[in-house]
């Protein structure tokens, strides 16, 4: 699984089950992250600035974002994110 960031429309919401998956909220945080087991996550408000190598994405709302397993990232929250995420999740 690679590493994927992506907008996505209502009807691919609604296929994969978003609306099912996992709350997660966190204010103004920046720290190194490596992913621990593959995990998928949509952002529904905020934004969040993911790191890999030399390259950043800024992932904002309507987005999905797929993290494989043994990642190394920073993960930079400048102000405040709430997600859905679910662990193990494969994308097509």
């Amino acid at each position: 699984m690679a590493f994927v960031v992506k907008k996505i429309s209502t009807q691919e919401f609604e296929q994969l089950g978003i609306d099912t998956w996992e709350p997660w909220e966190n204010t103004t945080h920046k720290a190194p992250w490596k992913v621990e087991e593959t995990e998928s996550f949509y952002v529904l408000e905020g934004e969040v600035n993911i790191t890999v190598g030399d390259t950043t994405y800024n992932v904002t709302e309507n987005m999905l974002v797929s993290l494989p397993k043994g990642l190394v990232c920073i993960w930079d929250i400048p102000k405040y994110l709430k997600k859905v995420y679910k662990l193990n999740f494969e994308m097509d």
